[in-house]
């Protein structure tokens, strides 16, 4: 399968979003992890939880944008302030989350590059139309929001 160079470029970006995540905690201890940008704000632990629950639900979306091309995919009401609470985002370790979003966007980016017209498929929603190519974009630029979250907690505390 063919993808042209603007897609075979966003594919890269977003599947390199798993070792930019892997980088930016990076020999940080526990304690450091428990760490913020300013009172009130996530610590960098429940920002990498943050990123890999909304990824979950984006990988579903593109796996369903892929293999259901045109159909109306449903969002399910997601309160990322309720998810931090409930699945103890501030207690649970990172590790299994970094290597399971690595996984998430390697999966994706590899069906992106084996299935005919991955990139042109299409997501239905309550608010619209997106093509996985637009719905890929939003991905790199949410992971990367997040990821710059981190790199700031760590100037900020000189870690």
């Amino acid at each position: 399968m063919q993808l042209n160079e603007d897609d075979r470029e966003l594919i890269g970006i977003y599947q390199r979003a798993g070792g930019e995540l892997a980088q930016a905690i990076e020999g940080l201890s526990g304690r450091d992890l428990d760490r913020t940008r300013e009172p009130g704000k996530w610590s960098i632990r429940e920002i990498v939880h943050h990123i890999v629950d909304c990824d979950m639900n984006y990988f579903q979306i593109n796996r369903y944008a892929l293999a259901d091309t045109g159909e109306t995919y449903f969002f399910p009401v997601f309160d990322a302030g309720v998810w931090n609470r409930t699945m103890q985002h501030a207690m649970r370790s990172v590790e299994r989350e970094v290597k399971l979003f690595g996984a998430m966007r390697d999966y994706i980016a590899y069906l992106c590059t084996v299935l005919p017209g991955a990139m042109d498929r299409t997501l239905v929603h309550e608010h619209g139309r997106a093509q996985v190519r637009d719905a890929i974009r939003h991905d790199i630029a949410h992971a990367a929001h997040h990821i710059r979250q981190i790199r700031e907690t760590r100037s900020v505390h000189r870690l």
